[in-house]
């Protein structure tokens, strides 16, 4: 990649950017670990083994996605889709798995499916540069239709007992591990993370530059479908089934919650994986509290519609006040 002047200006503004993003790594493990101590004292049995599993569980599969929405969002894009994919990926592999009992062919295309779906978001995005909220908000739909038409709206069951016994909690939270971890190291060490930054930032100085921002753009995308393949995996697992309705919309709205409370801007060029799970993790534990104290879910989803904006809010002043 050539250095110009305007990409040592970009360089300048990520880091910039990161320092400001300090906050969201200071304050919001301090909040978790209050609401730890809250639900600890208040909630019986909350503190044992067998329940930080649990919750552990319930956030892999948030957090598997918002890994992938964040690789997307960091080059200012967006994919609404992954819940939808997820279960379209979900609902043909598991069909498959109950007609033939092949375990590891039906894993295999539960991936292939969720990378297929991103690839046509992603060439739609970079290739005929279509809006990504526009191309994805239809692909969702697309998907959702695709899952209720290939199992005619009925659940997928009589799947071999091995697939939930290797697919098990030890495992899903070892998949969500490594998951973050690949895609931190992508971010921190490599070229094509400096490049999702670079892209991000500002694509036209990029592109000038050398970077093939429609290529990685592409990828991003591929990424994310990839990482609503193995969430696939892993509730059919947990269910021991797979329905359409897996992957409801709503879904949706913890994932950006997790992603954007986490750090990464909605204008692109900031955030972290690690920003991204501490999100993740964030949204589960609200989650559980509302669902504690019997909070209806109409006003669940407002909460979290005003924790969105509010974190809009501040990365759009950050923005501002970095780029004057």
């Amino acid at each position: 990649m050539k250095k110009t002047k305007n990409t040592l200006e970009i360089e300048d503004k990520i880091k910039s950017m990161q320092k400001m993003q300090k906050w969201q790594t200071i304050i919001l493990p301090l909040l978790i670990v209050l609401i730890l101590i809250i639900l600890c004292i208040f909630v019986e049995q909350f503190a044992t083994f067998g329940n930080i599993i649990n919750l552990l569980v319930q956030v892999s599969p948030i957090g598997i996605m918002a890994c992938g929405v964040t690789i997307v969002m960091i080059t200012g894009g967006i994919d609404i889709s992954a819940p939808a994919v997820m279960a379209t990926a979900a609902v043909i592999g598991a069909d498959y798995i109950a007609r033939t009992g092949n375990l590891v062919f039906g894993s295999v295309l539960m991936l292939l499916v969720g990378a297929l779906m991103g690839a046509i978001n992603g060439f739609a995005v970079a290739f005929l540069r279509m809006v990504p909220l526009v191309v994805t908000l239809a692909m969702m739909t697309i998907n959702m239709g695709i899952a209720i038409w290939w199992t005619m709206g009925e659940s997928i069951v009589g799947l071999p007992l091995n697939f939930s016994l290797i697919f098990n909690e030890f495992t899903i939270i070892g998949m969500y591990i490594v998951v973050a971890g690949i895609f931190s190291f992508i971010l921190r060490k490599t070229v094509f993370g400096r490049w999702l930054y670079y892209i991000g930032n500002n694509v036209n100085t990029a592109r000038i530059s050398g970077i093939p921002t429609a290529f990685v753009i592409f990828m991003t995308y591929i990424i994310s479908g990839l990482c609503a393949g193995i969430v696939g995996i892993i509730n059919t697992s947990i269910l021991s089934s797979a329905r359409p309705g897996m992957g409801p919309e709503t879904q949706i709205l913890d994932i950006v919650s997790a992603v954007v409370i986490g750090g990464v801007s909605v204008n692109g060029g900031v955030g972290t994986i690690e920003g991204a799970v501490i999100g993740s993790v964030f949204i589960i534990m609200i989650n559980n509290i509302m669902n504690l104290i019997g909070v209806p879910d109409y006003y669940a989803g407002f909460m979290k519609g005003i924790i969105i904006i509010l974190a809009v809010a501040i990365d759009t002043f950050k923005t501002k006040f970095i780029r004057g």
